[in-house]
């Protein structure tokens, strides 16, 4: 909405545009107004009239627009993501034509803070705000509803216990790992830190047992089952194995040559194409089975998520930076930054600091 005054009459004008229900772009102007106060009712009025048909636009519709524009931004992975939450409020909205009304969004959030966690609602809550954020930039809506929409921060809830292992846990599993394949899969994530989608897109020309490194350049999405960039540029990186995970590694690529169809470019979790997800979860979780068979009810291990092996290194390496390495070398390996790596291991950060306070205070 705009208005001005016209030098050459020295009435006043209201001018601007708007998106009609087929999505095209409209330009509107006025003259002959008095005063700006009545160029302002008379514009409101227009905007109105003009923007009732658009008022129609059915959630979905919005949204299959949205994501027209949306997968020119980002990465298909990350359309994905959001596709999914869409869905649950498509079938939710189910064409409702109040879906713009702030009290109607409200009383929306509000009934998923009773159903589902704090960050799921989070997620839900910025999508719908992208949208609308979509919409106001397309001339569809003036203002983005979502601004008024409060959500439950539930500042008294606690986060849910990060898990992971301990060294000892790890080596109670992973000697019940009796295929090398998954042997050299778990090792590697363990000891490297590794996302599991950058695990299963590493190539044989992205390993140097020359110099022992591996070099992450690239990540498989689950969920497009395709091979894309990695998550950010810091995840860009060229990392050093240990001896234990070199020779391992070694040891399999020797195992491999000898396979029919070894492809030297090819996949080393998976030869032409990386191994399936699915199939890399279900076996780690009979493995963990397998090995509290034969501990103690006091002695089992956590039973974790593949995600969190990268966990159990960054909290290995924290709890060990008295060795001499830093921050930033953490960061740097798990391909984070050093402000990501505080705000997502925090509390092992304090438990970290207060050892050293410890150290100080007993040095005499």
């Amino acid at each position: 909405m705009a208005q001005q005054k016209d030098t050459k009459t020295g009435k006043w004008m209201y001018y601007g545009s708007y998106v009609d229900i087929d999505g095209k772009k409209k330009q509107y102007k006025k003259r002959g107004f008095d005063t700006k106060k009545e160029a302002i009712k008379a514009e409101i009025m227009f905007r109105d009239h003009a923007e009732h048909e658009s008022k129609f636009l059915t959630f979905e519709d919005l949204y299959k627009r949205y994501l027209n524009y949306h997968k020119k931004q980002v990465k298909q992975s990350s359309i994905e993501t959001d596709k999914f939450i869409y869905r649950r409020l498509i079938k939710t909205i189910d064409g409702s034509m109040k879906y713009t009304e702030k009290e109607f969004l409200q009383s929306l959030i509000d009934s998923y803070d009773q159903k589902f966690s704090k960050r799921y609602v989070a997620k839900i809550y910025y999508c719908l705000k992208k949208i609308f954020d979509f919409a106001v930039m397309e001339g569809y809506l003036e203002n983005n509803p979502m601004i008024k929409v409060n959500r439950d921060k539930r500042k008294n809830e606690q986060d849910k216990k990060m898990l992971f292992w301990e060294p000892e846990d790890y080596q109670k599993f992973i000697k019940e790992v009796d295929l090398p394949l998954y042997k050299l899969i778990f090792m590697t994530l363990y000891y490297m830190g590794l996302r599991r989608g950058e695990l299963l897109a590493i190539k044989w020309g992205d390993i140097d047992l020359s110099n022992k490194t591996i070099t992450i350049n690239k990540t498989f999405s689950t969920k497009t089952k395709t091979i894309t960039t990695p998550k950010t540029k810091n995840s860009y990186r060229t990392i050093t194995m240990p001896d234990i995970l070199a020779e391992e590694m070694e040891g399999w690529k020797a195992t491999v040559k000898e396979f029919e169809g070894y492809d030297p470019n090819g996949y080393v979790f998976g030869n032409d194409k990386p191994i399936a997800p699915e199939t890399l979860r279900r076996k780690f979780h009979e493995y963990i089975k397998l090995a509290n068979t034969k501990q103690r009810p006091e002695n089992q291990i956590p039973v974790i998520r593949i995600h969190d092996l990268r966990h159990s290194h960054a909290s290995y390496l924290i709890n060990n930076m008295s060795a001499g390495f830093t921050d930033f070398d953490i960061a740097k390996r798990l391909g984070d930054t050093v402000s990501t790596l505080h705000n997502t291991y925090a509390h092992w950060f304090k438990a970290a600091d207060k050892g050293i306070i410890d150290f100080m205070n007993n040095t005499k």
